[in-house]
């Protein structure tokens, strides 16, 4: 049998945040739940009258209580930790909650795991299928530990079982919910990666006042998951309730971390995950970022040697001009583990690092900023529109061979596939390879028209590259020792609205 009670509970002291339910809007609600399951064995097979007769057990109806006079108090916004043994029964009040918080606004619409796993649409790519553009897909897909630019390219059934898992919360969070209810919660991710996804993934619904109730077997989530409530269900009826007093702190695996000075090798083992070229030139020093013995992060700092699009909002023209060689560093890659994304890594592995280069400035230009800045909190960052040469060359390319320059891979292919077409394509190459890409570089024409296909498509890609619009950002050293060059170097406007901190003693 099963019986329900659900009440209001008292008006909260902060008003609701707006659309949630407004300031007369009840805190939350009080359930109740009961759950004994029938054993009624029925018609007996000559086993199972075996069985009872040897161990004196009678075939009536007896009673097994999954849940006695059970009761929770839910407010919105709230993080549910639902573990215990399997079997306990989770699953059974993880379904309970979902249908009753659905019949309550401040709750509703409630999403759940176990029915977006059927609603998975296995035809589309990852990054077509949530979202209502680029920007917001990977945002939610990183926020729920999916980060890997390949994995966004795949379908569902290409992604491996611990991808399929997060890809399922990405999807929930894409519903528009207010409640996510998801059972099995990291059950088949490795602890770490596990960690990893309970702590980034708590923090993206608090953010947006979600209520999020996450059911698992394994009961090692809940410093990550900093939950406000804390069931643990045993076998039979037992179970405990817990509530916890919320602050908020690091992930416990940057308790582990370590970033020290690495080599170019350092990069090449990480080097897979990037989604630019695996090479980088004008290397100067190399960082690495580990838990325990474990590689999960590298940045890669090279010479400046070509100016960056978007240091002319920063610095004055002539100082750049002169010293940047000497003075300024660029971050040429970056790359964290996927298992470690949304966790602190890569700002915990550039600011220690650019610390120890004793260079008064660090700057990066990249295309992974416009989609997720990651550099944000300590470096001024900057869009860099596509200039007229730029767009020239891409308009030219379109009316020339009737598609997009940045048109996917297996469109290029199918239209670039004979002699005559390839040829073409060349010719296109050899016109406007120092439009996108610096024009000091020189490149000998007839070299491009003798290019075999896959090395005249890898100079396409970073072509396309450089067609595509970045952001520029600028880290300055708050070493007091750098405080005269750094106010020589940059503009005065700038210093003013972006740096102040720089003309105090």
């Amino acid at each position: 049998m099963m019986a329900r009670l659900t009440l209001p509970v008292p008006f909260s002291d902060y008003p609701l945040p707006a659309g949630r339910g407004g300031a007369a809007s009840l805190a939350g609600v009080r359930v109740g739940y009961e759950r004994t399951f029938d054993t009624r064995v029925g018609r007996a097979s000559e086993r199972v009258r075996d069985v009872a007769e040897a161990f004196g057990l009678g075939l009536e109806a007896k009673p097994y209580t999954i849940y006695s006079r059970f009761e929770l108090e839910l407010e919105p916004g709230h993080v549910v930790y639902i573990t215990g043994e399997s079997g306990g029964g989770k699953s059974l009040l993880m379904r309970f909650l979902a249908e009753e918080l659905s019949k309550h606004r401040e709750f509703s619409p409630v999403v759940t795991s176990w029915r977006l796993a059927e609603r998975v649409d296995r035809r589309v790519r990852v990054i077509d299928s949530l979202g209502r553009d680029t920007a917001e897909a990977i945002s939610i897909l990183s926020a729920a530990g999916l980060s890997d630019t390949y994995s966004w390219l795949r379908r569902f059934d290409e992604l491996s079982e611990g991808q399929k898992l997060r890809y399922l919360f990405a999807l929930a969070l894409s519903k528009g919910a207010r409640t996510l209810v998801l059972d099995e919660f990291c059950s088949t991710l490795d602890r770490e990666t596990a960690r990893a996804a309970a702590y980034t993934f708590q923090r993206y619904v608090r953010r947006r006042g979600m209520t999020l109730i996450a059911g698992t077997a394994m009961n090692d989530l809940e410093e990550d998951l900093n939950p406000d409530i804390v069931i643990v269900k045993h076998l039979g009826s037992g179970v405990e309730v817990r509530r916890r007093d919320v602050v908020e702190k690091p992930c416990s695996l940057l308790r582990s971390l370590r970033v020290e000075e690495g080599s170019y090798d350092d990069w090449r083992r990480l080097a897979f995950l990037h989604y630019r070229s695996h090479h980088a030139g004008g290397v100067k020093k190399v960082f690495k970022a580990c838990i325990d013995d474990r590689l999960i992060g590298v940045v890669v700092y090279a010479s400046p040697y070509f100016p960056a699009g978007g240091h002319a909002n920063c610095f004055n023209a002539e100082w750049y001009r002169r010293h940047r060689g000497e003075h300024v560093l660029r971050i040429e890659r970056v790359v964290v583990h996927p298992s470690f994304r949304g966790i602190g890594v890569s700002r915990a592995l550039l600011l220690e690092s650019m610390e120890r280069l004793d260079k008064p400035f660090v700057e990066i230009l990249s295309v992974m900023q416009r989609f997720h800045n990651f550099t944000k909190s300590y470096m001024v960052s900057f869009e860099v529109p596509l200039d007229a040469r730029k767009l020239k060359a891409l308009r030219s390319f379109e009316e020339r061979f009737g598609v997009k320059l940045h048109a996917g891979v297996d469109a290029l292919a199918r239209r670039f596939r004979d002699g005559r077409s390839l040829n073409a394509l060349r010719r296109w190459v050899a016109e406007n390879y120092g439009r996108l890409l610096d024009p000091r570089i020189g490149l000998d024409s007839q070299a491009i028209m003798r290019m075999r296909r896959e090395k005249l498509f890898t100079l396409l890609k970073k072509m396309r590259v450089a067609a595509t619009p970045k952001v520029y950002g600028l880290w300055i050293n708050p070493d007091k020792k750098w405080r005269a060059l750094q106010l020589r170097a940059l503009k005065r406007e700038f210093v003013e609205k972006y740096a102040r901190w720089l003309l105090s003693s």
